[in-house]
């Protein structure tokens, strides 16, 4: 056990820690051209062991292609700083007022550390589009989707039954109380390409026989998932509809389709519905919902640009906040760098449509989103307490050494006059 405390506290091993994390953070920057920041944080930071290949990009691929290096995480890395810092603080550190600054400094890197912890494993971050003059009550994820089946039959109120896609596997129908039918997937492609088959008469066969897909003789050719930054994935699947009386259908779902983004063409054909015991279903594939107890709706959007480019300089959007539990209805100015804070979430102004007509924002919510203030001021207060008190100390030296000269001379003169 002593052998074991002297290692995780050793200084060698902290020196080979953060070597292994510049490492880590310079690897997993040349990534980001390929795979983008969201796949290479999952794939280099959130992990324990990481695998690095020699990028596809750089000189001698077609030879290199074939190495590989595992390396640590960054999980596996914040976890032995930490066990390391802890180690090294009680081996080394003897308590006293004179080095409280130092144990204030490592109390904040600790918890630097462990809210990057929590910040990968709470974080989740969403987007909202609201036209101007429109109303939003609902987040959409970035990355997660959902077959979802729409029952508009009651005139008040809609039923919703919203399906991961991580659940749309071939060999396993889908059951849920709440559908009188049976779901089956005929395919799922994490992104695609749409064709006419009238302009590509080799594309594959088209296996849905309702809907969009054969009003408008469309064909899916698979693609691979694109990782970069800002690309655009068309993600589609095939889903058969079965109730115990038998088949009622294939429909084509895509989130190209989605009836609030598809393009015009398509804009007759969707919503895709079908009917079900007397029950009107609409079904579609969309990006993963949060419904909000309370609602925005965006007043005005402006935005300056730099003098003599295209170049946003500002954004600002006035919505309107309306929370009817907590009796709330008032304005708010959401712009760069100033975003609203509200139950746990934080909007941020991210983007917006042509012509000015609609806004997006970038909702987070981060539980432990205060812990990094903490920490960095931790860090801050105890470097200038342990700064204030060296210099006390050495001040206190520096008057004790002058004090225990001033004596002697005065004992050297006492004894001449002697």
């Amino acid at each position: 056990m002593r052998a074991l405390y002297n290692f995780f506290s050793s200084l060698k091993l902290t020196v080979t820690l953060l070597a292994f994390s510049m490492l880590l953070v310079l690897l997993a920057t040349f990534e980001q051209v390929q795979w983008g920041v969201f796949e290479v944080q999952k794939r280099y930071f959130e992990t324990l062991v990481c695998m690095w290949t020699y990028p596809a990009q750089w000189p001698g691929a077609n030879s290199l292609d074939w190495l590989k290096i595992p390396l640590p995480g960054g999980f596996l890395l914040g976890g032995l700083l930490i066990i390391n810092l802890c180690c090294a603080h009680f081996r080394y550190f003897r308590a006293s007022w004179r080095k409280s600054g130092i144990a204030i400094l490592h109390t904040g890197v600790v918890l630097l550390l462990l809210s990057g912890f929590l910040t990968a494993y709470l974080q989740q971050e969403y987007f909202m589009w609201i036209n101007v003059g429109a109303k939003s009550n609902y987040l959409e994820s970035f990355h997660d989707l959902d077959l979802v089946f729409i029952d508009h039959t009651d005139p008040k109120m809609d039923t919703v039954v919203s399906i991961p896609t991580t659940m749309l596997d071939p060999n396993q129908p889908i059951h849920h109380e709440a559908l009188p039918f049976t779901v089956k997937t005929v395919y799922y492609y994490p992104n695609s390409t749409f064709l006419l088959r009238s302009q590509n008469p080799t594309a594959p066969e088209m296996p849905a026989d309702h809907g969009v897909a054969t009003n408008r003789d469309l064909a899916v050719v698979p693609e691979p998932y694109n990782f970069t930054e800002n690309a655009v994935n068309l993600s589609t699947a095939v889903v058969s509809i079965e109730t115990d009386k038998g088949p009622i259908g294939k429909w084509l779902v895509s989130t190209f389709l989605d009836p609030k983004t598809a393009p015009p063409f398509f804009a007759k054909d969707l919503p895709q519905t079908f009917m079900v015991d007397g029950h009107k279903w609409e079904v579609t594939l969309r990006p993963r919902r949060e419904y909000l107890p309370y609602t925005l709706r965006l007043d005005t959007f402006t935005h300056d640009l730099y003098p003599g480019t295209m170049v946003p300089k500002r954004f600002e959007s006035k919505v309107q906040l309306t929370n009817p539990a907590k009796g709330e209805d008032r304005p708010v100015l959401i712009y760069m760098n100033h975003p609203l804070r509200y139950e746990g979430l934080t909007f941020y102004q991210a983007s917006f449509s042509q012509g000015d007509a609609a806004s997006m924002f970038q909702v987070v919510r981060n539980p432990g989103r205060d812990l990094p203030y903490i920490a960095v001021a931790m860090v801050g207060v105890g470097m200038i307490v342990q700064f204030v008190l060296s210099l006390v100390a050495h001040l206190r030296r520096e008057k004790a050494k002058e004090l225990s000269t001033a004596a002697k001379q005065f004992q050297t003169a006492s004894q001449s006059q002697s």
